[in-house]
């Protein structure tokens, strides 16, 4: 049934208060129908639904009652929006749910975090510097989840990732001000960036931060 007008605007009404809720609950600051000044200018005409933004993620959100392919058509000219821009995400939601709520992370054994750290080592002193990076974020991600057990099992920034385990005490203040100006690093590799490349020197301090959480497992 197609929503009349009036259903509309109440569907993305509630649509975005259900939305708000579930990210400041996570910290983040969620603005919703947001104005030209708080958008970048790579959107051009488009406007968001909401923006929640935090540390250093941004993400544009898009409501929609439901998938459809004309829909998705659409959708994928604004993903196009959104290239070269790594410090940017966009999300689009179907219904009110926030599409990171619904991924739930399995707890690695600390055994098994351990193994893949070798692996990682392994890669970095081969030189492939680039993998072995982008896999040293995943495993102190990782990490973090087995620390924080149940709590832990959401997907988080990498802004977020580091700042949680500085603020619990699971790497040091040092370790935390080293890894900070990584995380552009990773998100550029990760959103398709070709040309950077990390050090190995890069590789250790991210591994150095994964041994110091496991060492308070």
């Amino acid at each position: 049934m197609t929503l009349s007008s009036q259903s509309a605007i109440e569907f993305e009404r509630k649509t975005l208060e259900k939305l708000r809720d579930q990210y400041e609950a996570k910290g983040f600051k969620f603005v919703m129908h947001p104005g030209k000044e708080l958008t970048p200018p790579f959107l051009g005409s488009y406007q968001p639904d909401a923006i929640a933004s935090k540390d250093d993620a941004q993400i544009a959100i898009e409501v929609k009652q439901q998938y459809s392919p004309a829909a998705e058509r659409s959708l994928s000219q604004i993903r196009k929006l959104f290239d070269g821009h790594p410090e940017w995400e966009f999300v689009i939601s179907y219904g009110g749910n926030d599409p990171q709520a619904t991924v739930v992370m399995p707890q690695a054994s600390q055994a098994l975090i351990a193994k893949r750290l070798l692996e990682v080592e392994a890669l970095s002193e081969l030189g492939n510097h680039r993998a072995a990076f982008v896999l040293g974020w995943a495993l102190l991600e990782a990490a973090l989840h087995r620390l924080q057990g149940e709590e832990g099992k959401r997907p988080r920034a990498p802004g977020t990732v580091v700042e949680t385990l500085a603020t619990l005490g699971y790497v040091t203040p040092e370790t935390e001000r080293r890894l900070r100006p990584l995380i552009a690093v990773r998100n550029r590799i990760v959103h398709g960036d070709l040309e950077i490349e990390p050090t190995g020197d890069d590789v250790s301090v991210i591994l150095d931060a994964v041994k110091q959480a496991l060492a308070e497992d």
